[in-house]
């Protein structure tokens, strides 16, 4: 399962301890960085693609502060229209907290969600649609839909700092103790990491602090933690290479709960860093679950989220747009930054936030990717057989907007021309 898709002294000893996954003896070691850097270009590209984008890829990306302001925005504002052609009120209570999660870390408010249709309150929604699982689990003895989606409302209510927050991850405490996050004789490392995540949020919150409940919570946290430990293989991997994502981050969290040398960071990288090499994170579902333990991030820190550009390697890339054939001939050129191994596509973007006037551009879905049909107002017409040329300086591209990837120091340029 796909996260498909953030005071006591101990809360101390949790932020000090996640912080050690991306400095120390688990960092990633600098010849491999580019493996990661690699991931999070691929999730961005994947990102800039997609028409409606995954919240859970949006959670990701700004953990790994992949995303300038411009791109942030855009893919803010994708996830809004996504709100609006849904109907949010038939979400699952589960999908509306990853859409909690995916605005927080955006630094925008969860609470005001504004679309050009209406206004809308995610918080109080997920709240309405945790207390419908709540009270579904005191009628019939279960829940509504699985554990693993009441682990992520707790997470997401935690980090909004709902007073709502209780009683839900006392059904969810007392539900590990009671090993129903088993299935087929197994653990759900799945169900059991975003649940440790969130009790260990719920257990950092200063305005929870009855004895009884904090009891329930840290020995709910201990076993959970001790049959996660109890599902690694030899090679470094918790549960399956998927679920090991959300194990790290779990394990980084709660390392009071078991003894040192029970379990090995550097190993579980190390075989992750080897699995990306393979390939096994193409999609964008597995890497946004991956990425954020190979930056050093939990969601937990989506309580604080870094509200400023992306960082990692850029390139600089010169792009011009020229039109001699229709109406008054114009010629315009920027230079922009992206990210190292971004697609043209990402480019554009760049360029259209920055001069919107003079780079906007339209696109339409083919079956070979994204096709770009228009740039400043002038629309590619097969009546007319005009369409949008690219070129890297003089030369023809033979890929596509979604698929080329520039260089540092590329002159692309797009022409409009008649074929």
């Amino acid at each position: 399962m796909f996260f498909a898709a953030v005071t006591c002294l101990c809360g101390l000893f949790t932020v000090i301890n996640a912080a050690s996954l991306s400095s120390g003896t688990c960092s990633i070691p600098d010849g491999q960085q580019s493996l990661v850097t690699g991931l999070r270009t691929q999730l961005v590209n994947s990102a800039i693609l997609q028409t409606s984008p995954d919240p859970s890829v949006l959670v990701a990306l700004n953990l790994a502060e992949a995303l300038d302001l411009c791109m942030k925005t855009q893919l803010v504002e994708k996830i809004k229209e996504t709100l609006v052609e849904k109907n949010i009120q038939e979400m699952t209570s589960g999908k509306v907290a990853l859409y909690v999660l995916a605005f927080r870390s955006s630094c925008e408010n969860p609470e005001d969600v504004t679309t050009p249709q209406n206004t809308v309150n995610l918080v109080n929604l997920l709240e309405e649609k945790t207390k419908e699982e709540i009270n579904y689990f005191y009628d019939h003895g279960t829940l509504k839909t699985t554990y693993y989606q009441l682990a992520l409302d707790t997470l997401a209510l935690c980090v909004v700092k709902s007073l709502d927050v209780e009683e839900a991850s006392i059904i969810l405490a007392k539900a590990a103790l009671a090993n129903d996050f088993e299935f087929g004789g197994h653990f759900s490392v799945d169900t059991g990491a975003v649940a440790s995540l969130a009790l260990t949020c719920v257990r950092e919150m200063s305005k929870i602090q009855q004895r009884e409940v904090m009891k329930v919570i840290e020995e709910a946290l201990a076993k959970m933690t001790k049959q996660m430990l109890g599902e690694q293989q030899s090679n470094g991997i918790i549960g399956n290479i998927y679920s090991t994502g959300l194990a790290i981050q779990a394990l980084s969290v709660t390392s009071e709960f078991y003894n040192l040398g029970a379990w090995s960071c550097v190993k579980t990288k190390e075989k992750v860093l080897h699995e990306i090499s393979l390939g096994a994170f193409n999609n964008p579902a597995a890497a946004a679950q991956i990425l954020p333990s190979l930056v050093g991030k939990t969601y937990l820190d989506v309580r604080d989220p870094t509200c400023s550009s992306g960082s990692g390697s850029s390139i600089t890339v010169q792009y011009t747009i020229t039109n001699a054939l229709v109406g008054p001939s114009f010629r315009y050129s920027i230079i922009v930054n992206v990210p190292e191994g971004s697609v043209l596509l990402t480019v554009l973007n760049a360029a259209q936030c920055a001069k919107p006037n003079e780079f906007s551009f339209q696109t339409e879905q083919t079956s070979w990717g994204p096709m770009v049909v228009s740039i400043h107002n002038i629309q590619a017409s097969t009546n007319e057989k005009t369409y949008w040329q690219f070129l890297s300086g003089e030369t023809p591209l033979d890929q596509g907007v979604g698929s080329y990837k520039p260089v540092n120091g590329e002159h692309i340029v797009a022409i409009f021309s008649r074929y």
